[in-house]
């Protein structure tokens, strides 16, 4: 019987986000080959325990951290000696942490086949410019230890070969998929605070995300009648629920914690927006098309490759409170209008379907394999 070729994909934070979600997607989505997901510190247990109930092998490296280079090298070393034990045919590395460490770390260890999905920019007007230097130099060094680069966009591979990130070559796009049946039949939760009109933001409360821009926003419309929904978990939570309450937002604004239903979040909602700094093709813009809602997004990374500015959404710059009230306020006041975007929206989520994103990394693997062994 041939041996099924092993692949270990490696992620900084094993938790809830976008980037989990289409790493866990691949991994269960494609039959002919053995995985193994590694994580790094910080990670939810749930996600660990459904993987191994899955009968998907994980390991976890306590020395790979969020933007903490006390540890990289030793999480290097560490790592590189598990891959040399392990002998993986693939090393599957997602996020910047990860993708740098993991990338060296395969070089030691002489694995044969390095693929890196990059899942957002992690160079953001509202980082540091020493820290955007230092990680711009290091994706520069783990380029020429990899063998194919996947974005979620276009955009996003252009910007990285102006920054002197790899060759073009080895660059592939693969857009994050979305169980697209499973937002189209959600009933609409029946428990979130607020009243109809909802405007709904969806991700992890962390830095970069742009809450305070949409707590500017709102606090700027006068005339908006209606609720806000943010939706998630994160070390932000504490500090935006007391600005909230400071700023007088708490019979509109409203915080729900995780939630483990967003389809249905989504199908109780009537705009969603997402003010990020820095993105890649947020899974819950696609979310969100797939659930017929207009979205109102920044213009950066791949989002101009899920929205088209009028058509299905309304795309703004980074930081402008002004122009996201702007925009809030118009898809509000004109039901039509929503109408009209979320059906444009249906029609262009089919790009974003698990299927078509599990199709192309298993072209990807395959085609790499095929060169090593011709």
């Amino acid at each position: 019987m041939t041996r099924r070729p092993r692949v270990f994909h490696l992620i900084t934070r094993l938790l809830q986000g976008g980037a989990e979600a289409k790493t866990l997607a691949t991994v269960r989505g494609i039959d002919d080959y053995e995985f193994t997901v590694g994580y790094g510190a910080e990670y939810a247990e749930e996600q660990v325990a459904q993987l191994e109930a899955d009968g998907i092998d994980t390991k976890q490296f306590p020395l790979i951290r969020h933007y903490n280079p006390v540890t990289a090298v030793p999480a290097v070393v560490s790592l590189a000696r598990y891959l040399r034990r392990e002998e993986f045919d693939i090393v599957h590395t997602h996020s910047t942490e990860a993708g740098i460490i993991g990338r060296f770390a395969a070089a030691l260890a002489g694995v044969p086949n390095v693929v890196h999905t990059v899942h957002g920019v992690p160079f953001a007007d509202d980082r540091n410019d020493a820290l955007n230097r230092f990680v711009l130099a290091c994706e520069r060094r783990a380029a020429e230890h990899t063998d194919r680069i996947v974005t979620n966009a276009d955009v996003i591979a252009e910007e990285y070969l102006e920054r002197g990130i790899g060759r073009p070559e080895q660059y592939t796009t693969v857009y994050s998929g979305v169980d697209l049946d499973a937002f189209a039949d959600a009933e609409p939760a029946a428990d979130l605070p607020g009243e109809r009109l909802r405007v709904v933001m969806v991700g992890r409360l962390a830095d970069g995300k742009g809450h305070g821009v949409l707590l500017d926003a709102v606090a700027s419309m006068d005339d908006f009648e209606g609720s806000v929904c943010i939706v998630g978990d994160g070390p932000l939570y504490d500090s935006l629920a007391s600005e909230i309450e400071e700023r007088g937002l708490s019979d509109q604004v409203f915080l729900t914690g995780f939630r483990d239903d967003v389809p249905r979040v989504l199908a109780a909602s009537d705009v969603l927006v997402l003010p990020s700094f820095r993105e890649g093709t947020p899974r819950v813009i696609t979310e969100a098309m797939a659930s017929g809602l207009p979205v109102v997004a920044t213009d950066i990374a791949g989002i101009p490759e899920q929205i088209e500015d009028g058509e299905n959404g309304f795309l703004i710059p980074t930081g402008d409170a002004e122009a996201l009230a702007a925009r809030m306020g118009e898809l509000a006041r004109d039901s039509e209008l929503r109408e009209r975007m979320g059906e444009r929206g249906l029609e262009q989520a089919e790009r974003f379907s698990v299927a078509s994103m599990v199709g192309k990394l298993d072209q990807v693997y395959g085609e790499l394999l095929e060169q090593n062994t011709a």
